[in-house]
């Protein structure tokens, strides 16, 4: 019997499908059809068991820290890349959906919005220069997202010989249709945290923000 890529896709996700009955946890999966809140009970469309393994495939020890990713069993025929899961093991967003290959989802850890600082409304004649939460471009509101240590971290901004150096991290959140973060634009978390993208970067289905945090 001759089978093509197609079924053979489908077989294996809903083989995948039977495993995360066998051995996951019942995730709701929520579709973004916004840049602000993916999560939002509007947005659910689907309850189904998934089961979470190290990027491996292996299931013998636990995962490591700072490792963002998972492979995910599930019948990933009813997702597609961006979608968001929430079960008892936490948030993640789907990475990518490449059969024969397993589903490839991000953990996240931080809840972040991202917004353009404005340009000033009349050059040489405003009161302040500095940048104003107030008239800040929302680019995208309360996802959530995988924020970790990494990336390269950078002085103050003073320049001083003898300023430490402000923590650098690295953001993975999913590759929407219509967000175009640019360096220089700035990232919150849910702590009030700040941050400013150095670099930009898109992987498949996720942006990847190189990011230093703003300190007083």
């Amino acid at each position: 019997m001759i089978v093509d890529g197609v079924r053979l896709a489908d077989r294996l996700a809903y083989g995948a499908g039977c495993a995360a009955r066998r051995v996951g946890f019942l995730h709701d999966a929520y579709r973004p059809v916004s840049l602000e809140c993916p999560i939002d009970l509007a947005n659910r469309f689907l309850r189904l068991a998934v089961a979470y393994v190290l990027p491996g495939g292996g299931v013998g020890a636990p995962a490591g820290f700072g490792v963002p990713y998972r492979q995910a069993w599930a019948d990933w025929s009813y997702l597609a890349v961006g979608d968001y899961l929430v079960g008892p093991e936490g948030t993640v967003f789907v990475a990518a959906i490449e059969p024969p290959k397993p589903m490839l989802v991000v953990m996240t850890n931080a809840v972040v919005s991202l917004s353009r600082p404005a340009a000033p409304v009349l050059a040489g004649t405003n009161p302040y220069g500095g940048v104003l939460p107030t008239t800040n471009k929302v680019l995208m509101a309360d996802f959530p997202a995988s924020l970790l240590v990494g990336g390269v971290s950078d002085r103050t901004r003073a320049g001083l010989p003898d300023d430490t150096k402000v923590p650098g991290f690295v953001c993975l959140v999913p590759a929407m249709a219509g967000l175009q973060p640019m360096v220089a634009d700035m990232l919150t978390d849910a702590t009030g945290a700040r941050f400013l993208v150095d670099a930009v970067e898109t992987l498949g289905g996720v942006l990847r923000l190189s990011i230093d945090q703003v300190v007083s």
